[in-house]
């Protein structure tokens, strides 16, 4: 059956008090009888989570929108993620291609817009290394060069830079030992020194203005010191100067999983370079595909990065999506269908949103209909260009369902969830809570009981299980029946609540006793090593990042190889 006989498009136009959005080309589901058109929305289980973000996109003609999708070899492609950003272009306007690297310096194919090329000798590292012998950003993958000679080039196909996209933002280091560069195009020349001093403490990104976007761009390395030896990139984001439309960048590494993308050390300064307002994690397959799903170690590296992600973007929607049914061996893997479980159950937990792409696709055994149709590859875990395609638009459908959905007078629910019909989903109680009794926030300890986990036992305490964690000193998230654990939660005032004199959260009230233990806390220095950061030592010591700033009188978030740091 041919594409166009399968994908209809249709124009849907969705009035808002004061303003018009004209969606463009979204799915006709009857076309594609195995796609679950109801679950094709973002879902969260509170609107507010979501009308920050979709009042951002309201006034897209007004301010910048910035939206990251961090995922793997399907995002690496760039081709369904290229037909959401042409999709939400042509929708809410183009803010620039966003963030592409010269991958032939790193030995991997580039994506599907554009080709890239070099000379001389270079050296790389990528997230899905063990141990990355360079830093690594928010592209997960970086190059080096110590050859003075050496040249990378971008080509890009006809009509994907607009001639708006003037401003280049390339990410580098930058020191005086980084070579210079010389940037050639079709139409003009500019010398960029490298290690220019700004006001503020010195960052990777450095920022080239040109008289209008092209087609291709050279860069050449220039020795112009007696210091200049060598020169790392981490990537490369072309923009318009405009601060109006949708910048939609994406990210990705063949291979990756949640524990890459932990090992990206620069990801938390580049993050507040980028400043996303959504961020689309879409990766996991790769945690499970070879070795099978570990449900402990794979939370703690989700939810690890959702703390990252709320630490160093306060201001993003998070969206965790998941992977489609995938077909090995001759069957499909049940996994799948575990996987978008827990990741549905820290979505909740962890209070961001779930684009459950699993159950959009079809589900479980769908990925032969992909197959048969000619929509995915013969191994049964990539799709074709059309099948790529038709995701792109679904993931745009998304967006527009959602926004319909959210302001729209007429439904009144605070969430917008997909009961679980089916029995390998967990179910999700979808009843409108009743108005809030009077309660007060106290310690209380809860039993585990049979079959209970953290992640349910949070829910229930309208908790985070990090913070189930840290309070009871967990190594794990396992939990034996019968242990008591401490929460501190929101309860109705109750004489048989357990109340410790001592909580070990931070409360605006103070006592005086609680202060003098503080001030009479004992600090440690810490000398900072080569490629450490300031998120990566305050993990090491448990603490903020913010904390680890004030203690030290930090500015910025730049530190130096041998710098003394006090530590708690």
């Amino acid at each position: 059956m041919r594409l166009s006989a399968l994908i209809g498009f249709l124009l849907l136009i969705n009035l808002l008090p004061g303003q018009q959005i004209r969606w463009e080309k979204s799915v006709e589901y009857s076309q594609i009888p195995w796609i679950d058109s109801q679950s094709n929305v973002i879902q969260a289980h509170n609107k507010s989570l979501l009308r920050p973000f979709f009042l951002k996109l309201n006034a897209a003609s007004k301010r910048r929108i910035n939206i990251l999708h961090i995922g793997d070899s399907h995002v690496q492609a760039d081709i369904f993620t290229n037909q959401t950003r042409m999709l939400m272009g042509n929708t809410f306007g183009y803010a620039g291609r966003g963030i592409v690297f010269p991958y032939t310096t790193a030995k991997t194919h580039t994506a599907a817009d554009y080709r890239s090329y070099h000379t001389g000798k270079w050296l790389y590292a990528k997230n899905v290394e063990k141990s990355p012998e360079l830093p690594l950003g928010v592209s997960g993958v970086s190059s080096k060069t110590f050859d003075k000679d050496a040249q990378f080039k971008f080509i890009f196909k006809q009509g994907i830079i607009q001639p708006e996209f003037t401003k280049l933002k390339i990410l580098c280091k930058r020191s005086e030992n980084s070579f210079d560069l010389r940037l050639i195009t079709n139409g003009e020349t500019v010398n960029i020194d490298v290690f220019k001093e700004s006001k503020d403490s010195l960052s990777d990104e450095l920022t080239v203005f040109l008289r209008s976007g092209y087609n291709d761009y050279l860069f050449e390395l220039v020795k112009n010191d007696s210091l200049q030896e060598e020169f790392e990139i981490y990537g490369l984001s072309i923009e318009s100067e405009n601060n109006t439309g949708v910048m939609y960048t994406s990210v990705g590494i063949n291979g990756a999983g949640h524990y890459a993308i932990m090992r990206e050390n620069k990801l938390p300064d580049h993050l507040q370079l980028i400043k996303p307002d959504a961020i689309i994690l879409d990766v996991g397959a790769n945690d499970f595909y070879q070795k099978g799903l570990d449900k402990v170690v794979f939370t703690e590296n989700l939810i690890s990065l959702i703390e990252l992600f709320k630490e160093f973007a306060p201001n993003a929607l998070i969206i965790l999506s998941n992977s489609q049914d995938i077909y090995r061996g001759g069957y499909s893997l049940a996994t799948c269908a575990n996987f978008s479980v827990i990741v549905s159950e820290v979505a909740k937990s962890e209070k961001v949103a779930f684009y459950d792409w699993y159950r959009v696709a079809g589900g479980y055994k769908s990925m032969r209909l992909w197959k048969s149709y000619s929509l995915a590859n013969k191994d049964g875990v990539h799709l074709s260009k059309a099948g790529y395609d038709l995701k792109g638009s679904l993931i745009y459908q998304a967006f527009n369902q959602t926004h319909k959905r959210l302001f729209d007078k007429y439904d009144s629910s605070y969430q917008i969830i997909v009961p679980y019909a089916d029995t390998q989903y967990v179910q999700i109680d979808t009843t409108k809570p009743k108005i809030k009794p009077i309660v007060d926030y106290h310690w209380v300890n809860h039993k585990v009981r049979s079959g209970e986990t953290v992640w349910t036992i949070a829910d229930k305490y309208g908790v985070s299980t990090i913070q189930i964690k840290k309070w009871n000193k967990l190594r794990s998230y396992g939990l034996k029946r019968g242990k008591v654990l401490k929460i501190y939660t929101q309860v109705e005032q109750s004489p048989k609540i357990i109340v410790h004199s001592t909580p070990s959260v931070v409360v605006k009230n103070k006592t005086i006793k609680q202060k003098q233990k503080e001030n009479s806390r004992k600090l440690k220095s810490h000398t900072v090593k080569n490629g450490e950061t300031l998120y990566s030592i305050s993990k090491k010591y448990q603490m903020s990042v913010d904390s680890l700033k004030k203690l030290n009188n930090l500015r910025g978030n730049t530190i130096k190889k041998g710098q003394k740091l006090k530590v708690e």
